[in-house]
């Protein structure tokens, strides 16, 4: 782990940083606590989280870098997914190809091969894969009954293992509750510019079976949101409709013994997908938000997801177990009738109307035990093992179409073939915190790791059509090894809390498909190895003016090395995509957020980020990126603010609230320098919203406005083949106004 000089010197420096930003940042006199007597703002706003597994902490008390959104803001929000809530969270940034089709990206570290940010809901493992086209693009959860969301900054795998290397994002469900009957249903329309009305409605209902002892929560979801696009054959095509429900289980065994059981079901589909065009495939201008699709190319998303976790508490400690299955199943389909024209002379509007169709099943078992010690002296440990089978299955096959723009069911094919994957991940983790004085915690852990994967494909219909050459050679992957973690923590006073941590971070290598790059003629390496970075950060936590007043920030270093990048191989004729390692990048940031409440019922934010994120030498080919090259996808700052403000409307009755808020996406590019084909600068913007809303007792009426000033900046490009296809516009969803209604019982 830190066995270099260079490990040490970072150490020693940032131990030194620590007193000087506690005395600069966290002990100004003009920020301590009030008198005696002032009003204080509700506790509610203090969310609680359960971050490192260990115990149940705020998070101005929990010494990492993290943000969280409760379910009334994200309720307040409007917001329905992910795309509604990241701005918020400085540091958080995506790259975004719509609805099912995201990667997450925290404090600039994205790259091609699997998602580099975890993702859980609850105790399930739900990260975004490593395969084919769809490597790292994470699900979305859709936010009904949610209780909050954890945004966790910086590595995180000594606790939640690979893929988690630049953080992670945790979505907690609301738990049943054994004591009362409780719920709420709400239901809104919403309208957004250039497309029909739509609704969305969701809801939950908690019933206790036996009192004090088993309850049942079931929640739903529902929404049917017309697009904004067209194309040939439909308007509206970028329709989304989604369905969701999820019932959970809570059994109260004894005082100490818990089990909950979740299962849950959510269903997403879209005609087409959110990009527009600004020309068809002859060249010539389309009118607005138009795609020139000659296919239909419709997209599904369908998660299953269960899980059962027992918690015993006792005295000295708690023992967790949970074990969990995720299954999603999605089906792609993009046009390839431009793609048969340049490469097979068949007429994109003839012979060789066509579509690429990619149907991809994931099943992840996995499961987890550990103890989290409460002793009552100075040493508090977590300990734990994990265990992960994970099996896909996947389909590519390039069908004709007919002059409808339908697939038929036993069509001509172009190419199919087959990949199947095997993972099996094992590991053993474990922290050791020990008290050295009253104010002062220092935390060291582990994570030790064994990753196999293996990969067979199968060629079906060669390229072009006829018979495919069958079974490629099996594909073999592996990699083990030890990854660390050390936190020092001060409390150093009832006000300022203060953390260095060093931290390292690992995503797994994997398989190419050398088998789809022999179809095309190209060869391409059998795999790519694993990426590792090592995260050094500074933070300060400020809870001031007796809670009027949070003021967090933290400065960091990252430097990541082999990293994996998206590669190119060409036969000449036809170029073949495979994922490679490249050299190291440095990433240097801050962020800072602000919370303040300075008068009864007003409530100011404001939070910034700035990360500079660029390789720090050249990639061992020099085409894929160079020296000083910035992190695709990788703003360097982005920023959101927002102001609410609440109070009784005593002449109706009421609870009246009016809030605005304003987010920041600076500029950034979807490669790391122009000589790459599909290099696109990706311009800065702003997102402006509002919301209004009253509310008395159990009901509450909203009216939110989102992307309020109708910014239709291109936030990423659809290209699929470089200098072949018009190029694909993807945009924040136009100006949206939402009417709605909740009641709670």
């Amino acid at each position: 782990m830190l066995t270099n000089q260079k490990s040490v010197r970072r150490l020693a420096t940032c131990c030194a940083s620590l007193a000087i930003a506690v005395a600069t940042f966290g002990a100004a006199p003009a920020f301590a606590e009030g008198s005696a007597g002032a009003s204080a703002p509700d506790d509610s706003q203090a969310i609680v989280v359960t971050a490192t597994k260990r115990t149940a902490s705020t998070i101005q008390n929990t010494p990492i870098a993290i943000a969280a959104l409760g379910g009334a803001e994200l309720k307040s929000r409007g917001a329905m997914d992910f795309a509604d809530f990241y701005h918020a969270v400085p540091g958080l940034a995506v790259q975004d190809e719509g609805p099912g089709d995201k990667r997450y990206v925290i404090r600039g570290i994205n790259a091609s091969g699997a998602g580099t940010v975890g993702l859980y809901l609850d105790e399930v493992v739900i990260t975004g894969e490593n395969s084919q086209d769809g490597g790292g693009q994470a699900p979305d959860i859709k936010l009904f009954d949610i209780d909050r969301v954890e945004v966790l900054k910086g590595p995180q795998g000594t606790t939640f293992g690979a893929s988690s290397m630049a953080g992670t994002i945790r979505y907690i469900t609301a738990k049943p509750d054994v004591t009362q009957w409780t719920g709420y249903i709400q239901s809104g329309l919403h309208a957004t510019d250039g497309a029909a009305l739509g609704i969305q409605t969701d809801g939950a209902v908690n019933i206790p079976l036996v009192k004090d002892k088993l309850a049942v929560r079931v929640a739903g979801y529902y929404a049917n949101l017309p697009g904004w696009i067209s194309n040939r054959f439909e308007k509206g095509a970028n329709n989304e409709t989604s369905k969701a429900g999820r019932v959970e289980l809570r059994y109260k065994a004894t005082e100490d013994l818990t089990i909950d059981a979740m299962a849950m079901y959510q269903k997403m589909h879209q005609d087409s997908k959110d990009y527009y065009n600004t020309e068809d495939y002859g060249g010539n201008a389309l009118p607005a938000n138009y795609q020139a699709d000659e296919v239909r190319s419709p997209y599904d998303d369908t998660s299953k997801i269960y899980n059962v976790t027992a918690t015993y508490k006792r005295p000295f400690g708690t023992f967790t177990a949970t074990g969990s299955r995720f299954v999603r199943d999605t089906g792609f389909v993009r046009d390839a009738s431009l793609a048969a024209d340049a490469f097979l002379g068949l007429a994109y509007d003839g012979a060789g109307r066509s579509a690429l169709v990619q149907d991809k099943h994931r099943k992840v078992d996995s499961a987890e035990a550990r103890f989290a010690s409460n002793f009552a002296g100075p040493v508090q440990i977590l300990v734990g093992g994990f265990l992960q089978n994970e099996d896909r299955f996947f389909v590519s096959s390039w069908p004709l179409a007919d002059a409808t723009g339908n697939i038929a069911s036993n069509p001509s094919e172009l190419l199919d073939r087959t990949v199947n994957t095997k993972i099996r991940e094992k590991a053993i983790f474990g922290e050791v915190s020990y008290k050295i004085l009253p104010s002062l915690t220092f935390t060291a852990g582990a994570r030790w790791f064994d990753f196999k994967l293996s990969q067979t494909s199968q060629s079906l219909v060669a390229f072009g059509g006829g018979a495919g050459t069958g079974a490629g050679a099996p594909l073999n992957s592996s990699d083990k090894g030890v990854i660390g973690r050390f936190n020092l923590a001060w409390k150093v006073s009832d006000q300022t809390n203060a953390y260095i941590q060093i931290a390292q971070g690992y995503r797994s290598g994997g398989a190419n498909d050398t088998t789809a790059a022999e179809i095309a003629h190209v060869t391409i390496p059998a795999g790519y190895n694993s990426d590792q970075l090592w995260s050094y950060e500074l933070g300060v936590k400020n809870t001031l003016i007796d809670r009027k007043l949070y003021l967090n920030g933290a400065v960091y270093f990252i430097d990541w090395s082999n990293i994996q990048v998206s590669e190119q191989a060409s036969s000449g004729t036809v170029s073949f995509g495979y994922t490679g390692n490249g050299g190291k990048a440095h990433v240097k940031g801050a962020e800072i957020e602000l919370d303040a409440r300075p008068l009864h019922g007003l409530r100011f934010t404001l939070n910034g980020n700035y990360s500079d994120a660029k390789l720090a030498e050249d990639n061992p080919i020099p085409s894929t990126g160079l020296k000083g090259d910035r992190v695709p996808y990788v703003p360097q700052w982005t920023a959101s603010t927002s102001l609410t403000y609440s109070a009784p409307i005593e002449q109706l009755g009421v609870k009246g609230e009016v809030g605005m808020d304003a987010s920041y996406q600076g500029s950034s590019a979807t490669e790391f320098n122009q000589t790459i084909d599909n290099y696109y600068t990706l311009a800065s913007y702003w997102l402006v919203g509002a919301h209004a809303g009253v509310s008395q007792g159990p009901w509450s009426v909203n009216l939110n406005v989102t992307n309020l000033l109708n910014d239709r900046t291109t936030i990423n490009y659809n290209d699929i083949v470089p200098g072949v296809y018009p190029l694909g516009h993807y945009t924040n969803r136009p100006r949206t106004v939402i009417l709605s209604g909740m009641i709670k019982f």
